[in-house]
């Protein structure tokens, strides 16, 4: 184990797989579009490091997704 930890792979995994597990929840959000993008990242940032913050962002990560916009009107009225 102590050759594992003097090889600098660890400091490398660290540098790495940490982020990435500190901003999942912000990159599901991402991923799935979710309307208040916003505020999954600004909960994950602010409080993440109390676990329960960090519950919290990956929950509204998997909140409603943006709607589409709605398809355009033709103009004039009932031209195709």
């Amino acid at each position: 184990m102590q050759t594992f930890a003097d090889s600098g792979l660890l400091l490398i995994l660290g540098f790495t797989v940490l982020p990435v597990l500190y901003m999942l929840p912000t990159l599901v959000g991402a991923a799935r579009r979710v309307d208040g993008l916003a505020l999954v990242c600004l909960v994950n940032l602010i409080a993440a490091p109390t676990g329960v913050g960090w519950l919290a962002a990956m929950i509204l990560a998997f909140g409603p997704k943006r709607l589409p916009p709605p398809p355009p009107v033709p103009w004039p009225p009932g031209a195709h």
